[in-house]
């Protein structure tokens, strides 16, 4: 099943801020606010206007912030888990 996420870009910078997962039991939802056909997936973002970002930002649980922040819904390919744990070395 293809995964999506609203990814959230600064207004200024225009650097990615945050991602959020959007669950399986409300993706139907999510999907007919930023107005996705159905034969849009995987296709890319749909940026969410003001109205949109509130809607989504309603059901998923997060503040919207449209004046300073630029919302997308976007699909998501998860890195592979290989199984191997990465070592984080610590900063001397």
């Amino acid at each position: 099943m293809m995964i999506y996420r609203v990814v959230t870009y600064d207004r200024t910078t225009e650097h990615m801020k945050g991602s959020l997962i959007v669950p399986p039991s409300v993706l139907p939802r999510v999907k007919k606010i930023a107005g996705f056909k159905p034969q849009d997936d995987w296709l890319g973002e749909y940026e969410l206007d003001e109205g949109q970002t509130r809607q989504v930002a309603k059901v998923l649980g997060f503040r919207a912030e449209p004046d300073r922040f630029y919302y997308y819904v976007e699909p998501y390919d998860p890195p592979e888990d290989s199984g191997f744990q990465q070592e984080t070395s610590a900063v001397r």
